[in-house]
């Protein structure tokens, strides 16, 4: 029996579409008219459909980097606009997710062979949540990726780098869920709290939001209060969501 649109959707949010189902969802909210009551789906889909045709190249990073390290002379920024808050958010992300695929690439120049049971976790994670593989696979298959990383008893850059983004660009919830439960694992590595701070001022989806509260609050990271309290401010941020974040200020406001 084929599947609406409406019953795919419930599938998709739960995590358990296929391959096949996900093309059918795509293909669907990339064509026009889009039924009202479907709306709300159609920027989400869109945008990573978007986002899996380019992949930033290193002219452009570099650019971004020097733009974003060398303010104008004489000119002062100011981030009070969440406007201005969100662009530099976003484009924190693309440096991270460039600088990743950079660095993947360097290192396997260097040592493409990867031995031992945590090379071969790590070999197999890439495989599934790599940039490029990310349309050839389904969010099931993403969890299961994700979830290999706790088999790792400490993960490298290559590992971490993966799940922020996966975290920041895969377009299932659950995906992005399980990805932000699994850097908690790596707090101590190197960019991981940092890259969690962001992830929050530029996650849409409630439940995601809600993940990221309570696991910055879990690592009892206190530089995410300011953030904590950006979000709360939103005007169009779910009241339980706006609840969860005032209850994570209180608790990182709380003396060690």
């Amino acid at each position: 029996m084929k599947l609406t649109i409406d019953e795919l959707l419930e599938r998709y949010y739960e995590g358990e579409t296929t391959l096949a189902e996900e093309k059918q969802l795509r293909q669907f909210f990339e064509q026009d008219p889009i039924p009202p009551h479907l709306q709300t789906h159609a920027a989400h889909f869109r945008h990573f459909v978007a986002a899996r045709q380019q992949e930033p190249s290193a002219e452009f990073t570099s650019r971004l980097a020097a733009k974003l390290a060398l303010p104008e002379p004489g000119r002062i920024i100011s981030l009070s606009s969440w406007a201005v808050r969100l662009a530099a958010s976003v484009a924190l992300v693309i440096l991270g997710f460039a600088g990743g695929l950079l660095y993947d690439r360097h290192r396997t120049s260097i040592d493409p062979t990867v031995t031992g049971a945590a090379g071969d976790v790590a070999t197999e994670m890439k495989k599934i949540l790599a940039y490029s593989q990310l349309p050839e696979t389904s969010a099931s298959e993403r969890i299961q990726a994700v979830n290999q990383s706790y088999d790792l008893p400490q993960a490298d850059r290559d590992v971490t780098q993966l799940l922020i983004n996966t975290l920041n660009f895969d377009a299932n919830v659950n995906v992005r869920q399980a990805a932000c439960q699994a850097l908690t694992h790596f707090e101590q590595e190197p960019g991981v709290r940092e890259a969690l701070i962001q992830s929050l001022s530029i996650q849409t989806d409630p439940n995601v939001q809600i993940t990221l509260i309570e696991m910055l609050v879990s690592i009892k990271e206190k530089r995410a209060v300011q953030e904590m309290q950006r979000l709360a401010r939103r005007p169009q941020v779910l009241d339980v969501v706006r609840q969860k974040a005032q209850e994570g200020i209180s608790n990182l406001a709380r003396p060690s």
